[in-house]
């Protein structure tokens, strides 16, 4: 009834010189219309969500305050880390490396072992103090620097509702921090990821220097082979593999990336995506035969991507994985396998049959389609990709 009435009063007020301002009153109230329908209309209430989602934002802007991007600009050993960057000729393929992925990362590193020119512009941000010394004793030639992720981890407590996510949430999150400082310096990188497959020699194909105008290059979601990626999710950035060009609006980009997840609850793949929607950040994808995601092993794999990062649900932890789809190139005396390298583009054609499937064909609802329309007519999303910042809403 009280929503009625407000209708009706929306709908009177329509004469003069308020009739614009009635009209947009009465869109507005149709918005809150809908989505108090949509509330109801969804199998899971939406309040009890709103509520924990709330206490996640709160919770990563609380202990991202220990080590922000100003932190990141003091700290020496970083800045020797980006002046030595800063003298290399061709952009750094930059990795992260926290506990637990060290053996990954050796994995990885033999994969580049055998194509040439990748070594040399490797570059490593350790998250944990012991994991990077046990790798310069392996690899001591890798440039590689510590910021100290385990001292924010051990002041989160264990029992913290969602503990998981806002650990994950603030690794992204220095991620984009680690971006705007070196873009800041004047260092242009390829952020990478070490469950990635090289298939073929990606330092050949000087990427970057094909997008001359683009300050930022993203690979995406999906797969060409199934129309419903480019119908529903346009554009969708993946951020496993990237490539920022420095300069203040790649810096910009990054920060506002690094705030806008202090007051999302959403990552930095979607934020990214969101704030792509804006021609002034330049951002650019590229295509999926260069680069993919799991979603690759989903089609025919008749086209094999230069790098496929494998990034799937798995019961299995990915070392075991990679074992199991004979993904791994380092032996056990912890040299590395050539031959498993050069038959790489075998084994992703045979592997992960389980993932080979169409995707669920979910449809966007009518009522999202005119909700999401409003939001873009009303100026509410000024970049029209507002709805990529909630994927990630039902996790919590």
């Amino acid at each position: 009834r009280p929503m009625l009435e407000l209708w009706r009063m929306g709908i009177k007020a329509d004469a003069g010189h308020h009739s614009c301002l009635s009209y947009k009153t009465c869109l507005l109230l149709l918005v809150a219309l809908l989505l108090v329908i949509k509330t109801y209309y969804d199998a899971k209430p939406a309040f009890p969500r709103w509520r924990r989602m709330g206490r996640v934002i709160a919770n990563v802007e609380k202990y991202s305050k220990i080590l922000t991007r100003e932190v990141i600009e003091k700290d020496h050993s970083f800045r020797e880390f980006s002046d030595l960057l800063a003298k290399r000729k061709d952009p750094p393929y930059l990795l992260y490396l926290d506990k637990g992925f060290l053996n990954l990362t050796l994995n990885h590193i033999c994969n580049l072992e055998y194509m040439p020119g990748a070594l040399t512009r490797l570059a490593i941000v350790s998250f944990n103090r012991e994991v990077e010394k046990q790798l310069k004793n392996i690899h001591p030639y890798i440039p590689s620097v510590t910021l100290d992720l385990s001292a924010v981890k051990s002041t989160i407590p264990e029992d913290l509702e969602n503990r998981r996510y806002i650990v994950y949430q603030l690794v992204l999150m220095l991620r984009s921090h680690i971006a705007a400082v070196l873009s800041s310096r004047g260092i242009s990188f390829w952020s990478m990821q070490q469950d990635s497959l090289w298939t073929e020699n990606f330092v050949s194909m000087e990427v970057e220097k094909h997008y001359p105008h683009s300050q930022l290059i993203f690979d995406t979601v999906g797969n060409d082979q199934f129309p419903i990626y480019d119908r529903l999710m346009p554009q969708w950035i993946c951020g496993s593999t990237f490539f920022a060009r420095a300069g203040p609006v790649t810096v910009d980009f990054f920060k506002k990336v690094a705030h806008l997840m202090t007051r999302r609850q959403s990552p930095d793949s979607s934020i990214m995506t969101y704030l792509c929607g804006a021609k002034y950040y330049k951002c650019a994808t590229l295509p999926r035969w260069i680069v993919s995601s799991s979603n690759f092993f989903m089609g025919n794999r008749n086209i094999t991507p230069i790098i496929i990062q494998v990034d799937h649900e798995s019961k299995l932890p990915k070392m075991e994985l990679f074992k199991k789809e004979n993904f791994v190139f380092v032996d056990d005396d912890g040299s590395c396998n050539a031959s498993a390298v050069i038959q790489i583009k075998h084994a992703v054609t045979n592997a992960l049959m389980e993932v080979r499937e169409d995707p669920h064909e979910t449809e966007e609802s009518i009522l999202d389609h005119i909700t999401w329309s409003l939001h873009r007519w009303l100026g509410f999303d000024p970049y029209y990709h507002k709805r990529f910042l909630r994927v990630h809403e039902t996790l919590v």
